[in-house]
């Protein structure tokens, strides 16, 4: 019953990605007709207003997803930040699946901090998926790869497995904050 489950979870997930890449470009689409606002609905009164960004060409989901994100790293308390889009790993015949993290601290900032990368495994003695955080290094920037697989299968290999990327981090002593970004 398990293996079942299994499979069909991940048809799911895989399915709901394909259909989303699918309807990115439509709403790219949609989203470039509605950049000027012409007359106020409220009042007599117009508004000429004009969006300063613009939607991703094509419909390209990596760029919105893939890109860097900005983070702060405080003192004292480990500061966690999740990404708005899910990693989703395939199914492996051999070995276990890994994604690597990046991060650096914002140009020009003498700052320095801790960061750690949060990783996915099945746990055999606990027999069940659980998340694990991995140093990622201390400093100005750092690169580090963590476990990111499924359920093992009974013949060898790895499912994959669908979550979303966490970093956390905090500032080193006789630092009060600093910004960093991470993907």
């Amino acid at each position: 019953m398990k293996k079942w489950t299994t499979r069909v979870t991940t048809g799911l997930v895989a399915a709901g990605m394909v259909i989303t890449a699918q309807t990115a470009p439509a709403m790219a689409d949609e989203q470039a007709d509605t950049t000027t606002v012409a007359e106020s609905e409220i009042d007599d009164s117009t508004a000429g207003v004009t969006l300063t960004e613009e939607a991703t060409e094509g419909g390209d989901v990596t760029a919105a997803c893939g890109g860097w994100r900005g983070a702060v790293a405080g003192f004292g308390k480990w500061a966690v930040n999740k990404s708005d889009c899910a990693w989703i790993t395939l199914d492996s015949k051999k070995n276990p699946q890994h994604r690597r993290y990046r991060w650096q601290v914002q140009a020009g900032s003498n700052t320095k901090i801790c960061v750690h990368a949060q990783g996915h495994y099945y746990n055999r003695t606990k027999k069940k998926m659980v998340a694990t955080w991995t140093t990622a290094g201390c400093g100005t920037s750092g690169t580090v790869l963590v476990r990111w697989s499924g359920i093992p299968k009974k013949g060898g290999g790895y499912y994959g497995h669908a979550g979303y990327p966490k970093v956390r981090a905090k500032v080193q002593l006789g630092h009060v904050a600093a910004g960093y970004r991470w993907r």
